[in-house]
């Protein structure tokens, strides 16, 4: 009886410091608590669980009708459900994601040096729903940073694209761990860029997550604080990286978004092309059509994830409000109250700034008076699902299929496996921006690891190419010395004379054909002068020579 009222205590311990932990939620977000409850009856009510406990009550009646009395039927019932359940995890839920790429040199070479076609995913073995991946196993996950050590963020302040009208700016938080200071200026060091979803902010547990599995693994950590209520607009993104890049020139440069922020990065990369200081970039759980996503949460998803993107929706409006110089508080704080719907706020919102991305000004002047989606109709016709060719450096993209918020329909995914710059990987577990692993949902998450592999392939595939670029730029300085010392005067005129020869050659070869179709040998050598030193020095001009599919593709990106 003893051991018994002993176990009665910790599980009671249990239950209660779970208890606290939602009801601490709770207090913060009413939402997030009837999210939990909501999720936890969907789990129960799903088919796969009822099935398995129907097979273990069957299980169990066998053996009582057998003779088996010498066990409790809740014990009995018990060990046949965690067989059962153990069975079909091994062998339905364990999976391989799927990845996809037009198979270039370069997608190939990143694809094998990070082993991503080898990440098996394994879901937190009671919690593999994909309500449960979302909801119960981030407020279980939050346990663990009431013991871990604290992330310390130091601010900077950037200027915005508008700042000359408005003086606004941009925050960005470098992350430091165990008052170890990150370095923010003038470090080789590769820096991680983190772009926050919809209405989140550095102390998210994903956020937190990604940026100790990037400390660990030898880089600094950077989270753009976006307040911006505009996810066309890419200015603010494309100043903070142009400022990272000025003040550390020879570090390579990564950025990962999360859900929204996803659209935003996209949306920076189709606007930028190669002109980025971006090495590689990769979008976890983005959503790149955001009317899409609201419609599909409102009209095919539990009504706690629309309480949930409304109050979100709210905290962006009013980050929003705080941060911008150049307009009227008091009239957007009315179209807050006026609109709690998430869509009719975005819409009312957009309406409501002086200006904003694809705004139609003879649109406005025309219809003075406010109609939803008319004025800002170009807004909605622009979204990064619509332009995904654009894309011009190297990105990941993953995406779960069971993801409640971001549906596996609202892209052509068709489209961006044509992309030779784009590789996707697909899970068919995972729920939103979560992957948990494990038997609890602590520590780093399929994700994190996934992003680490990646990015730590992208920058051992790029080392190499510095070394050989290094290696063919110091040949041909011997061969060709800037000021005809090395080979000397006569060496050099019977070079020349050479490269004439061989002109002269290739001329009688192609003599009668059209001046564009003329086929001649060109060496790398020949691709790179010494003139090209400098560039050849920044990451992302050898980036741009890594992913490059053919001759002239170097040869623009030396240009």
């Amino acid at each position: 009886s003893r051991k018994i009222r002993d176990m009665s205590y910790k599980r009671a311990a249990s239950f209660a410091l779970l208890a606290a932990i939602a009801g601490w939620f709770g207090l913060r977000r009413r939402v997030v608590t009837e999210m939990i409850f909501r999720s936890g009856l969907l789990a129960l009510r799903s088919p796969r669980f009822i099935n398995i406990a129907t097979t273990a009550a069957i299980l169990t009646y066998t053996c009582r009708r057998l003779g088996f009395h010498g066990r409790r039927v809740g014990y009995l019932f018990g060990l046949f459900f965690s067989v059962v359940w153990a069975i079909y995890y091994r062998y339905f839920v364990r999976e391989m994601p799927r990845v996809k790429y037009v198979r270039t040199m370069w997608n190939a070479m990143i694809v094998e040096k990070a082993k991503l076609q080898k990440a098996e995913f394994c879901p937190t073995i009671w919690a593999f729903n994909r309500h449960a991946q979302t909801i119960i196993c981030l407020v279980v996950s939050s346990i663990e940073f009431l013991w871990d050590d604290e992330i310390e963020f130091e601010m900077e302040k950037i200027s915005s694209f508008d700042a000359a009208e408005s003086e606004n700016t941009q925050t960005l938080h470098w992350a430091s761990f165990k008052d170890i200071r990150t370095e923010t200026n003038s470090s080789p060091q590769p820096i991680v860029v983190i772009v926050h979803g919809f209405g989140d902010n550095r102390y998210h547990p994903y956020i937190q997550r990604i940026c100790r599995s990037i400390h660990n693994s030898g880089w600094r950590a950077a989270v753009f604080s976006y307040w911006r209520f505009d996810f066309g607009e890419t200015r603010d993104l494309e100043a903070v990286l142009s400022h990272v890049q000025e003040r550390n020139p020879m570090a390579p440069i990564i950025a990962i978004a999360y859900s929204a922020g996803g659209h935003l990065l996209l949306k920076y990369l189709q606007a930028t092309g190669k002109k980025t200081p971006l090495v590689a970039a990769i979008s976890c759980s983005g959503c790149f059509d955001l009317p899409y996503t609201i419609e599909n949460i409102v009209e095919n998803e539990n009504v706690s994830y629309r309480l949930y993107l409304n109050q979100q929706a709210k905290v962006c409006a009013q980050r929003h409000i705080a941060h911008d110089e150049a307009i009227d508080r008091n009239a957007l704080f009315t179209v807050v109250r006026e609109n709690p719907d998430c869509q009719r706020l975005y819409d009312k919102f957009l309406y409501s700034l002086p200006t904003y991305s694809y705004k139609d000004e003879e649109l406005h002047q025309n219809f003075p008076s406010y109609e939803y989606r008319k004025q800002t109709h170009k807004q909605y016709e622009n979204q990064a699902a619509k332009h995904m060719e654009k894309v011009q450096i190297t990105t990941l993209i993953l995406h779960a299929e069971d993801d409640p918020i971001v549906s596996d329909g609202h892209v052509n995914w068709d489209e961006v496996d044509a992309n030779k710059s784009i590789i996707t990987m697909k899970t068919r577990r995972g729920g939103h921006v979560a992957w948990y692993e494990g038997v609890l949902p602590f520590g780093e998450t399929w994700c994190d690891r996934v992003c680490c592999r990646f990015i730590s392939g992208v920058l051992e595939a790029h080392s190499q190419t510095t070394f050989m670029v290094d290696v063919i730029t110091r040949l041909r300085a011997l061969e060709y010395p800037p000021n005809g010392g090395g080979g000397g005067s006569e060496n050099k005129g019977k070079m020349e004379k050479k490269e004439e020869h061989n002109e002269g050659k290739a001329n009688v070869k192609n003599k009668g054909s059209h001046p564009q179709n003329t086929t001649r040998e060109i060496s790398l050598t020949a691709c790179t002068p010494l003139s090209t030193r400098a560039a050849l020095s920044r990451p992302y001009a050898i980036a741009r020579i890594c992913s490059a599919s053919d001759i002239q593709d170097i040869k623009a990106a030396l240009s």
